[in-house]
């Protein structure tokens, strides 16, 4: 890889201090996601809201947030980040607030 991507950026191998690498192993081992999935679990596209889990739970002052709730991958956590701050503070005030930044 660095080999091929020296054609595109020449001095690109001397000035590689380091390369880390990760697998699907990886991804399950260390951040315990479900088959080493980087993007969470399989959703559904024909019917999305079968895999849909919302961030407020059953059980009081409970919220969910992460890549496994409604969207996958990192746009799934900033998403899902989002709307469980709008449950604690409220949609229009948190709206108002990302409005007025």
């Amino acid at each position: 890889m660095i080999a091929f991507a020296e054609r595109y950026c020449p001095g690109l191998s001397q000035n590689t201090e380091r390369i880390v690498t990760t697998t699907p192993l990886s991804y399950r081992d260390y951040t315990g996601t479900p088959g080493g999935s980087a993007y969470g679990i399989m959703k559904n596209y024909n019917n999305p809201l079968t895999t849909l889990i919302p961030t407020r739970t059953r059980i009081p002052n409970l919220f969910l947030t992460g890549q496994n709730l409604n969207v996958h991958g990192a746009l799934g956590v900033t998403l899902t980040s989002m709307l469980t701050c709008s449950e604690l503070l409220g949609a229009e005030y948190l709206a108002r607030k990302i409005g007025d930044a």
